[in-house]
């Protein structure tokens, strides 16, 4: 029996799934050339990467929703206030960025979207200006989301392995 508070089970689904989800859409972009020889080309590699996009937005609505009616376990002691801050600031960004980079990837497709081959999701009628504004939205935010996970990264092992406390083991 552990003595330290835990998430819920659902909250630990909603999360590792999220993490693999968002691995996956950066490994399919970041390894397109050598993955589209294995994955059938291009078009599958894209069909892919916007389907775990889709994905990441529904577990992020689901997590938000959990968040809500569950809450969190408040596993960070109020002696050290300016860890907790930057600790909910860079779990808040990250619910944010994991809305905003899937939804901007949407938005500048001009192409219905087909989520693995199951779902279709009709494309927006926009001028190109806004398909362009929409795709550096979506470069750019792809880039500090992936400096906040870093961060996120970073926190959970300085908590396991200079403060020794039990927030990693909480989401294990």
């Amino acid at each position: 029996m552990q003595n330290y508070p835990q998430y819920s089970v659902k909250q630990k689904w909603i999360h590792w799934l999220s993490a693999i989800c968002v691995l996956m859409t950066f490994l399919l972009i970041a390894f397109k050339g050598s993955m589209s020889y294995y994955l059938g080309g291009m078009p599958n590699i894209y069909l892919l990467h916007k389907s775990f996009g889709i994905v990441i937005v529904v577990l992020t609505v689901w997590r938000i929703l959990v968040v809500k009616f569950e809450s969190s376990p408040n596993l960070l002691s109020n002696d050290n206030r300016l860890l907790k801050i930057l600790s909910k600031s860079v779990q808040g960004f990250i619910y944010i960025f994991l809305l905003i980079v899937p939804i901007s990837g949407y938005l500048m497709s001009s192409r219905d979207f087909n989520v693995f081959g199951v779902i279709s999701i009709p494309a927006i009628g926009m001028p190109n200006k806004f398909y362009t504004f929409f795709y550096n939205t979506h470069i750019l935010t792809s880039f500090i989301f992936m400096i906040l996970l870093l961060l996120h990264i970073i926190g959970a092992m300085y908590h396991y392995f200079f403060l020794k406390d039990k927030v990693l083991q909480s989401m294990l």
